[in-house]
């Protein structure tokens, strides 16, 4: 199990607007932040990710109502001037939020499947 003290600053997107502009057009993450979607309601397992307009590699984590992780991807910035040509990274199940760190964060760390994140005070997950 990954370090359950293991902190990351985190940017939430809550709104459509939010989460549709996600991380697009930055040029970098810090090592320890990442931005949190939530869905309320969930989102089903056919939606997912895209990496249109994002310039880092990503590693998502795609989290059920209590914080677990359900599955984790590595996501690769799409060169595709048209939206519908990137990529999209489902998890094959319906979920409640989705953490976006750096790509190699999770295995960094040893933080797979199952594990829990865990909302802590301000902007912070740990």
């Amino acid at each position: 199990m990954g370090d359950p003290q293991r902190p990351v600053r985190v940017e939430v997107a809550s709104t459509p607007e939010q989460r549709a502009r996600g991380l697009m057009e930055r040029d970098r993450l810090a090592a320890d932040a990442g931005m949190l979607f939530r869905f309320d309601p969930p989102a089903p397992a056919e939606q997912g990710f895209y990496m249109y307009r994002t310039r880092i590699p990503l590693d998502i984590a795609f989290l059920d109502a209590d914080g677990r992780i359900l599955d984790i991807q590595t996501m690769t910035p799409c060169d595709s001037r048209v939206a519908v040509l990137c990529r999209v990274y489902r998890p094959g199940q319906g979920y409640h939020q989705a953490l976006e760190v750096n790509a190699g964060y999770f295995q960094r760390h040893g933080i797979r499947p199952g594990d829990r994140v865990h909302p802590a005070r301000g902007d912070t997950c740990r």
